[in-house]
This record gives structure tokens, sequence and C-alpha cells, in this order.
């Protein structure tokens, strides 16, 4: 009887995850707190794989009337951010006020763990001040996918939009245009949708991307799929 209680009491540690002294730690079965932490991890990819973009944006903040007010320099700086920021997935702690990065797309948090400026609050344009704010602009816009880079024109001509004047434009003006344009892009090509979806196009259109470079097409430098947000 000892023997056989030993032989289950083996069977059982074996079954859980626990290894006999003989047993070489490479053919181990997995612990159990491995075993957990990939479900875990199974878990947290399906979630993510089911969660819908724009779930705390509404969409009256990205109507074209609003975002006409964007280029036409009628909100503040401040303002505009924080729309952007929310829209890419950061989330206002209400207590504390510090931003949180943990439902922003993932490109974007791995470079920015916190929402960067995108405007150039301080209207300082030194290389110091403003060269992380120029870097943080142009990856928001060579997100933009090709198809969608037209969006201040096809959207806020109608309202009246006819663009900036050369000789009076400033990096804030340009600025609010090129967010603006990605806000477009995100209202049109993302919101509403789940991030498996997103995926899913995005791999869709990588393989549209491959096709095109193998026949020794061109392809665009901005608006690739590895450049996306997503």
């Amino acid at each position: 009887e000892p023997i056989a209680m030993a032989g289950f009491l083996l069977g059982v540690v074996f079954a859980l995850g626990f290894a006999s002294p003989s047993t070489p730690r490479h053919l181990a079965p997995a612990r159990p707190s491995h075993l957990a932490r990939g479900a875990r991890i199974a878990c947290a990819d399906a979630l993510d794989e089911a969660r819908r973009i724009g779930a705390h944006v509404g969409l009256d903040e990205l109507s074209n009337e609003r975002l006409l007010s964007i280029v036409q320099l009628e909100t503040t700086d401040v303002e505009t951010n924080e729309l952007v920021w929310r829209c890419l997935g950061y989330r206002r702690d209400v207590e504390g006020g510090a931003w949180d990065s943990s439902g922003a797309f993932a490109k974007f948090r791995e470079k920015f763990p916190q929402p960067p400026d995108l405007i150039g609050i301080t209207r300082t344009y030194s290389k110091e001040v403003d060269e992380p704010v120029l870097r943080a602009n142009q990856a928001l816009h060579r997100s933009i996918p090709m198809a969608y880079k037209q969006g201040l024109k096809t959207q806020l001509r109608p309202l009246g939009f006819t663009g900036f004047k050369l000789a009076n434009l400033t990096p804030n003006m340009t600025r609010r245009a090129q967010v603006t344009n990605w806000i477009l892009y995100y209202r049109e090509g993302l919101y509403g949708k789940t991030f498996g979806d997103v995926r899913r196009e995005k791999e869709e259109m990588r393989r549209l991307e491959d096709e095109e470079a193998a026949k020794g097409t061109q392809v665009a430098p901005t608006g690739q799929t590895g450049q996306y947000v997503v």
C-alpha cells in the first residue's frame, strides 16, 4: 500500500507539472503557473481581437464641422492634441489626470509610451524643442493609407475649405491639417471596427503590396502597411 500511494502521489505531482528528480528539465511538463500565464496571454489576445476601435470617442466629435474647426484654428492646441490622443487609444485617468497608454494602438504606444504633442503647443520651433513634435506628427501622418490621403479635399471642401495660402502657412496650421487628415482616416477606415477586422484588412493590403513589389512596381514611401498604427 505505501508503494501504491507513493506512485499515486508521484503521478499527481507529475500531472501538476512538477517533474521527478530523474526527469531532464527540458522534458519536464509546463508548470501550472506557466500554463496559467499562457492561458492569460491567449485570453488577452482574444479580447484584443474583439475590442472595438473608438469605444471612448463619440462620432459627433469626429464630424466634418468639428474637424473644419480644427484646421480653421478655432480649437486650442490642447483640445486638438487630446482628441487625437483619445482616437489613438490613450485614456486619461479621471482621478489623477495622467494618461494611460495600455489601450493605445500598439505601434504608436511602442514609440510614444505617453501621448506626444502633435501640434507644438509652445509655438517654439527651435530644433531642440520642436524635433520631438515634428517626429510624432510625421509618424502619425505616415500611418495614413494612400487611399485616405486626400481626406481634407474630399470631406471638407464641400464645407468651404479650400486649403491654405502658402504665404500665410505656419507649422501650426500644417500640423493641424495633418492630424485632421489622420482623424478623417480614423473615422472612415478604423472607427467601429474590431482590431481583428483591421489586422485582417492590413494583412490583405500587405499581400497586395508584396505582389506589386514583386512586379517591380514603385511603392509609395508613405501609407504602407508597415507604417499603420495598428
